[in-house]
């Protein structure tokens, strides 16, 4: 209420005598009496304005306790992307089994060491099933013998081929050729007897001393010469233009099929001898050794199976050709995979600080730096999920002594860092619409409504570029004295940036942010 107030009226001044109507001093008490009164008006108007004014920006009373308030900072800021991933060594040596699968089912384990045993190079670490490959090794031994047996026949006739034409053109050839030419001198030498007798013959018949008889004879005997030596030159003629040409053909036949059923019989043999090498060294690659020192890891990627829960990497378990049986990580060379949710990844580059905290050390955080970002999404480990993550390499400097590949981390990526700037509590910031207001505290008495233009923000913080500055104090949970004050008036000048996005607002609902009306939230870190 306004307080009362005394009014005096002014002293009437001494005048001099007036010569014409002078107004006497009652029309000035009546003047001044109207002007108290109208003052008196305007300033319990006032005060009743003021009085309600203050009531409205009034938020505790004396018996309540002032509302919690927190100081506009300018300290450092960092922005940070949170998330979990998976340690393990940037310098894998892997171990996989390079036994070809039988199948679908694949190759069981008959022996491995037990998980984390530290192994030197050349140490025993997996024996895989091998009894069907020594089976297998026995009958491919056989069908070797077989096959060579094979190859020694096919040489032996090769060259008995061989033989048979060099034996013909220098030997069988030349004697048949011999033989011909033999019977075509005597031939010869027949025919020209036979004609010199004739001759003979004819000279006594002309004087009576051989008979007509006798002489048809012995011309008889010169056309048997005759037709003998040309018997004879015909059957060397066959001899050199036919017979020989003949039988070279065969026995260079002979050769050349004995020599492809060689070069088949070999081609069948090599295969057998490649394929028994094949399996000798199958039976050999049962027997995985350490390529280098180090821990042995399970690959279980997927940790177990989803059907039994068991593990996939055990004595007794089925491994494929090229599955990833045991990794043997270099301690002095580790990372952390992150997975980055698809509406984090895109503020995550390469080079960025990280802060890196394992589960297995509590309360140690190391120092790690981005190395990677994938192009494309990492296999759901949910089945039937629609939710995408992305891989991101994370070098871990100095790893301390006992991390090992395999345990939790939370890698926080500092996504944006400031030297310096204003910023104040996210649970001291309310949103209308698009605007964006703190409550000040005003000598500890009052509140006071400032629009404000916030910037970035994470998980405790959110930077304010306009409206507060440092030193002053802010209410926390102002929702809970809107009904005491007014807001400002809109300005017409957008006091904020689109920091927060839609789906924000159920995440910063947990962080602390007040939210009203279903509107948008100022954008917090996200978890």
């Amino acid at each position: 209420m306004p307080e009362a107030m005394d009014v005096s009226l002014p002293e009437p001044m001494p005048s001099k005598p007036v010569a014409t109507k002078a107004r006497g001093p009652r029309w000035h008490r009546r003047k001044a009496v109207r002007i108290a009164v109208v003052v008196a008006l305007l300033l319990g108007a006032a005060s009743h304005f003021v009085g309600k004014r203050r009531s409205k920006n009034q938020t505790w009373s004396d018996e309540q306790a002032p509302p919690v308030t927190a100081p506009v900072a300018a300290a450092a800021f960092v922005q940070e992307v949170v998330e979990r991933g998976e340690v393990e060594s940037s310098s894998n040596i892997e171990v996989r089994c390079e036994v070809q699968g039988r199948g679908s089912l694949g190759t069981a384990i008959i022996e491995i060491v037990p998980e984390g045993t530290y192994v030197k190079a050349g140490d025993f670490i997996v024996k895989l099933d091998d009894s069907t490959l020594q089976a297998d090794l026995v009958q491919q031994q056989i069908a070797c013998n077989s096959s060579r047996a094979l190859v020694v026949e096919a040489q032996a006739d090769v060259e008995s081929a061989r033989l048979a034409l060099e034996e013909y053109e220098s030997g069988t050839f030349l004697q048949e050729e011999q033989a011909k030419e033999s019977d075509e001198f005597v031939a010869k030498e027949n025919m020209r007897r036979a004609e010199e007798y004739l001759r003979y013959s004819e000279r006594l018949a002309a004087r009576g001393y051989v008979t007509e008889v006798q002489l048809e004879a012995d011309r008889f005997a010169v056309e048997k010469a005759r037709k003998e030596l040309e018997s004879a030159q015909t059957k060397l003629e066959v001899l050199h233009r036919f017979t020989k040409q003949k039988s070279l053909n065969k026995l260079k036949a002979d050769v050349e099929t004995t020599e492809a059923r060689l070069a088949s019989r070999q081609n069948s043999h090599n295969l057998d001898d490649d394929k028994l090498k094949l399996i000798e060294t199958q039976v050999a690659k049962c027997v995985l050794i350490a390529p280098t020192s180090g821990q042995v890891v399970y690959a279980n990627e997927t940790t177990r199976n989803a059907s039994t829960g068991e593990p996939l990497i055990a004595e007794g378990k089925l491994v494929r050709e090229r599955q990833l049986i045991v990794r043997l990580p270099d301690p002095k060379r580790m990372r952390v995979i992150a997975r980055i949710n698809e509406s984090r990844i895109d503020r995550v580059k390469e080079d960025m600080r990280v802060k890196i905290k394992v589960d297995a050390f509590p309360g140690v955080w190391l120092e790690g730096t981005v190395r990677d970002v994938s192009e494309y999404p990492m296999a759901s480990l949910v089945p039937y999920s629609m939710m995408k993550e992305y891989a991101a390499q994370i070098e871990i400097h100095d790893p301390p002594e006992g991390l090992r590949a395999g345990m939790t981390a939370q890698a926080a990526i500092q996504v944006h860092n400031v030297e310096s700037a204003v910023q104040v509590p996210l649970q001291a910031v309310i949103q209308r619409d698009d605007r964006f207001f703190c409550l000040l505290t005003i000598d500890n008495e009052r509140i006071e409504a400032r629009e404000v233009t916030v910037g970035l923000s994470n998980d405790k913080s959110v930077i304010i570029e306009d409206g507060v500055f440092p030193g002053q104090q802010v209410v926390l949970a102002p929702q809970n004295y809107e009904d005491l004050i007014s807001l400002p008036a809109a300005t017409g000048k957008p006091r904020s940036k689109p920091i927060a996005k839609a789906k924000s607002a159920a995440k910063a609902a947990k962080s602390g942010v007040v939210a009203a009306k279903k509107a948008p939230v100022v954008a917090v870190k996200d978890k």
